[in-house]
This record gives C-alpha cells, sequence and structure tokens, in this order.
C-alpha cells in the first residue's frame, strides 16, 4: 500500500510513458517553467514537488539503493521520467477539455474513500504521506490527473473491437497453439511427518476414517507443514512440476480417494490423499475466446493509447527549457563523443 501512496504519481512514473520530447521553432518557455505545452506550461515547482517525493520515497525503504547522483544514468532517467510524467498529464488535461471528459466530485470521493481504507484508515494514510513528503492535498492532485487519464483512455478505447475472424486467427495459429493446453493435474492433501513410524499411524487413523473432519484432526495434530496443518493438509490443484519428485510421483499415480503408503521426500514422511483428478485437455474455440478476446483486445488498446499519445504531443507543440528535454537526458553518447573522451592507447 505504501508504493501506491507514492504512487499516484510516481507508480506512473515506471509505466510505458511514450517519450514526450519535442521542438517548435515559434513557441518559448517562459520563466518558471520546464517546459510549454500546447496552452499551458509544465512549471518548475511541479517537478520539484514530484522530486522531492522521489527523494523521500527511496529515503523511505529499507534497504533501499541510494538516490541517484546528479549527472549519472539512473538520475537523468528519473529527471526524464518526471518530465515526461508532468508534459503527459498537462496533455491529458487539455485534450479531455477538448473531448468533454471530466472526473465527476462523485467518483474521486469515491475512490479517495477507497484508499483511505486500504490503508486502514485517514491516520495511517497522513503517517505514510508524511513519511514521503506527500501532503495530502498534492495526492489528491495526482489522484484526479490519474482519474482522469483512465476516464480519457476509455474514451479513446470506445470504438475498440474484436472481430470473429481476428479471434479465429489467432485460435488457428499453430504457434499459439500451447496456449490452450490445459496440463493433466490433481487436488490433493496430505499430512507431513518425521518418521515412518509416525506416517503408519497417520495412514491407518486416516483409513479407519477419511471424512474432512478427521483429515483436520489428524492433520492439525500431527503434520508438521505449517501452511497447511490449520486446513486439513489441503494443498488445492497442482500439475505435473511442481512438487518434488517423490511426492509427485505418487500423486499423480494414486486414484481419488486414494491414501497413499509413506512417501519419503526431503522433508520427511508424507501421507496422501488424491481427492481430484483432472486430465489434460485442449480448450475449444469456445473455451478460449474470452482469454483470447482479452489479450486481443488489450493490446488494440495499448497500441491505440500510444498512437493517441503520439499524435496529441505532435498537436502540442512541447517545447523543453535547457537541461529538461526527456530525449537528451536519456540519449546514449555518441560513439565519436566516447572516443573523444577516452584516453589514447
Amino acid at each position: 500500500m505504501k508504493k501506491l501512496i507514492i504512487g499516484v504519481a510516481l507508480v506512473a512514473l515506471t509505466m510505458s510513458v511514450l517519450v514526450l520530447a519535442g521542438c517548435g521553432d515559434d513557441k518559448k518557455v517562459p520563466a518558471g517553467a520546464i517546459a510549454a505545452v500546447g496552452d499551458g506550461v509544465v512549471t518548475q515547482e511541479q517537478f520539484d514537488e514530484i522530486w522531492s517525493q522521489a527523494e523521500a520515497q527511496y529515503a523511505s525503504q529499507e534497504g533501499a539503493p541510494e538516490f541517484p547522483k546528479e549527472g549519472s544514468e539512473a538520475y537523468n532517467q528519473l529527471k526524464a521520467s518526471i518530465v515526461n510524467y508532468l508534459v503527459q498529464n498537462e496533455i491529458i488535461k487539455e485534450k479531455a477539455a477538448e473531448m468533454d471528459v471530466k472526473v465527476t466530485d462523485e467518483a474521486f470521493d469515491e475512490r479517495m474513500k477507497q484508499i483511505v481504507e486500504q490503508v486502514g484508515g485517514q491516520k495511517k494514510l497522513d503517517k505514510l504521506l508524511e513519511q514521503q513528503s506527500v501532503t495530502q492535498a498534492q495526492l489528491e492532485q495526482q489522484l484526479r490527473a490519474q482519474m482522469l487519464q483512465d476516464a480519457v483512455q476509455q474514451k479513446v478505447y470506445e470504438d475498440i473491437a474484436v472481430s470473429e475472424a481476428d479471434l479465429k486467427k489467432y485460435f488457428e495459429d499453430p504457434d499459439n497453439a500451447s496456449q490452450f493446453k490445459v496440463e493433466e493435474s490433481v487436488d490433493a492433501r496430505h499430512i507431513l511427518v518425521k518418521t515412518k513410524a509416525e506416517a503408519e499411524k497417520v495412514r491407518d487413523l486416516l483409513e479407519a476414517d477419511s471424512s474432512d473432519a478427521n483429515w483436520k484432526k489428524v492433520a492439525k495434530e500431527y503434520s508438521t507443514d505449517t501452511g497447511s496443518k490449520d486446513n486439513g493438509g489441503d494443498l488445492g490443484n497442482f500439475p505435473r512440476g511442481r512438487m518434488v519428485p517423490p511426492f509427485e510421483e505418487a500423486a499423480f499415480s494414486l486414484e481419488a480417494g486414494e491414501i497413499s503408503k509413506p512417501v519419503k521426500s526431503q522433508f520427511g514422511y508424507h501421507i496422501i490423499e488424491v481427492t481430484k483428478k483432472t486430465p489434460g485437455s485442449t480448450q475449444t474455440f469456445e473455451e478460449a475466446r474470452p482469454t483470447i478476446e482479452q489479450q486481443l483486445k488489450f493490446q488494440k488498446q495499448a497500441t491505440a493509447w500510444e498512437e493517441w499519445l503520439k499524435k496529441a504531443k505532435e498537436e502540442a507543440g512541447v517545447v523543453y527549457a535547457p537541461g529538461f528535454d526527456p530525449e537528451l537526458l536519456t540519449a546514449s553518447p555518441s560513439p565519436a563523443a566516447s572516443a573523444a573522451a577516452s584516453p589514447a592507447e
């Protein structure tokens, strides 16, 4: 949850954001700003605010690396990410007004309420915000910006659909065939003990009464597997390759309802019961359809959003103040520059 809080702004910096570098022949960046964007600007104050939050985030995380040193690649990448984030916010704000897209107070209040509940109350939220140098007003501003982006995205996605032909083409492509195979699996429960003698005793108790109630009773009393002893030894459903070899071999050789003899592994001795066996199969087109549709729609949405942002950026004619152009901040040194900086052999 801590990351969510910093988060409304800084998590966005780690998302896939277009490099919104640009130049305009006539537009100038006014004093106190780092970029001119359409009819608006991104101010130095806005940048400094997010930068301070990034520094506080580094300081608040135990074991986190030191904050990047000025001039380092990591420093420049962070700087470029913050600029990109702020410029994108400004572009979206201007475009949202043109598209008549808004975030209602009701929707905002509901989202804010959810965040407070997820954190565990307003006092805990206040503490997290203080640790990371974020004021309540800044959080709300960043949350509104994120919600506005989400609303604009939904507008961009309105007409995106996946055709029946696209779905079938994907399903019938041999390169995708493995995605529709369902592996053989079993549902099983077990009791783990230290010695073979204990395992034999446990097996006798379960053979006499294999009810769920008795499994829970015996598991709680005898099992050394802390992860399953309190729920009757239940391990849920698993395919091959998930468990250690001796356990897997025994589990997949059992019939449903059959209780194994003691099975030795590096953890001790297991008594296993398979409660259900699910054979391997291949999904039909109708079974696979929802997953394929979701995947293809997501791909189309990602492409549409990238293209929309690119066009919006071009229309905004973004111009950067010296030292804030993301493209220059993240550019690799030219071979000529590297050679010039290298000592002669």
